[in-house]
């Protein structure tokens, strides 16, 4: 079977690293599965995807429709500059995946997902990937139920993405395979814990030291401000706080900047307490060396993949309790939530670790036994080839 997997940009977002988890299962399972990978913009992406012995190549999407985000989309001007440019570039997707000749399409992002029904040849059946709620974008919860006459089936990373899917998408067959990491990237014994510390540009801190960690994008709802607050509000307890993570997308208005959270930071007079370490490709030492991972977004969150990585890596995790969070974490078990949004119960949850390494290191312990049992990404490959072959037979 050979599968083609068109992604809508080149960097490594949660989406991409569940791509590239999704391929080295595939690859695993069926080692005579055929794998390329088309991006919409060059990256490291690419290159992972050919250590994972895929083929990779890329089919430059125009800049005005690669900045373009629902958030943006509301401008009149813009959003007709962008349709008119996609529209001149269409016939060359067209013929790209024509030649790759795939018995299935996979795409991994809400343009790649448009602009591939468009132009996907008729033989080659398509499968939605769904990383994010549908209902949450303005203009792609009006053109995909358009355009789900030209797809076979939408995956889903949690059930929470599915229930919105199906209330959006209509008679589509929607199935959920819940995401995963490759947990053994996270307990490998040569992970050495990253210095945090000298990256974030901080004098050494005490022994002892409590780490506190948000590892995410600077996507503009991942908690940012959140996190800087709890940290404000504990800033007496002796512990350090990091914001691991840099940007990734080009869509306009999507996200903070480093300058932005660096003003922040001095704002609140946590110069000291807080540090920014930038974006990490191999994030293992950065978990290794951390004691608490807070997962604080804004918005229900689709999957969640800090926490699961936090979990795999045995850390103590502190969650926003929406969307697939709930999938993951069972309350004062496997981890600690608290309600979206709620900056005094995060502080509260936090402080509740920094207090008590024995809690930390009993969560930690069973958050790690239950990432292996139930979020490792080696199911992902035999759980999505059953789908691809179910809907290669009815194309054919």
């Amino acid at each position: 079977m050979k599968i083609l997997f068109v992604n809508p940009i080149g960097q490594l977002g949660g989406a991409e690293r569940a791509l590239l988890d999704l391929i080295a299962s595939l690859k695993e399972f069926a080692p005579s599965l055929e794998a390329s990978v088309l991006s919409f913009a060059p990256g490291p992406l690419l290159e992972e995807a050919s250590a994972l012995g895929a083929q990779t190549s890329v089919l430059r999407l125009p800049d005005s429709v690669s900045e373009l985000g629902d958030s943006a989309a509301v401008d009149a001007l813009r959003s007709a500059v962008a349709l008119t440019r996609a529209v001149t570039w269409a016939p060359q997707l067209a013929r790209r995946l024509r030649d790759d000749g795939a018995d299935v399409i996979h795409t991994n992002g809400f343009k790649a997902h448009a602009l591939v029904a468009l132009a996907r040849p008729a033989n080659s059946p398509l499968a939605w990937h769904l990383h994010d709620f549908i209902s949450s974008r303005p203009v792609m919860r009006r053109v995909l139920p358009v355009l789900r006459s030209r797809a076979a089936v939408a995956i889903t990373v949690s059930d929470a993405v599915t229930s919105d899917a199906r209330a959006v998408l209509g008679d589509l067959p929607v199935e959920t395979v819940l995401n995963g990491v490759r947990t053994s990237e996270f307990r490998r014994k040569d992970v050495v814990p990253a210095d945090l510390d000298s990256m974030a540009g901080l004098s050494p801190a005490s022994p002892g030291t409590t780490r506190v960690g948000l590892v995410a994008t600077l996507a503009t709802w991942k908690g940012h401000e959140l996190f800087l607050r709890t940290a404000h509000a504990l800033r007496r307890q002796g512990a350090r706080f990091y914001l691991i993570g840099g940007g990734l997308y080009s869509t306009s208005g999507s996200q903070r900047t480093i300058d932005e959270l660096r003003r922040r930071i001095g704002e609140l007079s946590l110069g000291k307490q807080v540090g920014i370490v930038q974006y990490q490709r191999d994030v293992a030492p950065a978990f290794a060396a951390l004691d608490i991972v807070v997962h604080a977004s804004t918005k229900p969150e689709p999957f969640g993949r800090v926490v699961a990585e936090g979990m795999s890596a045995g850390r103590a995790v502190v969650a926003a309790a929406s969307g697939g969070v709930l999938e993951q974490v069972e309350d004062g078990k496997t981890g600690l939530l608290f309600p979206m949004g709620d900056e005094r119960a995060l502080a509260i949850q936090v402080g509740r670790l920094l207090h008590s390494p024995e809690l930390r290191r009993a969560l930690g312990t069973a958050a790690a036994s239950h990432a292996a049992s139930h979020l490792d990404a080696r199911r992902l490959g035999p759980e999505t080839y059953r789908i691809y072959e179910r809907i290669r037979r009815s194309a054919c």
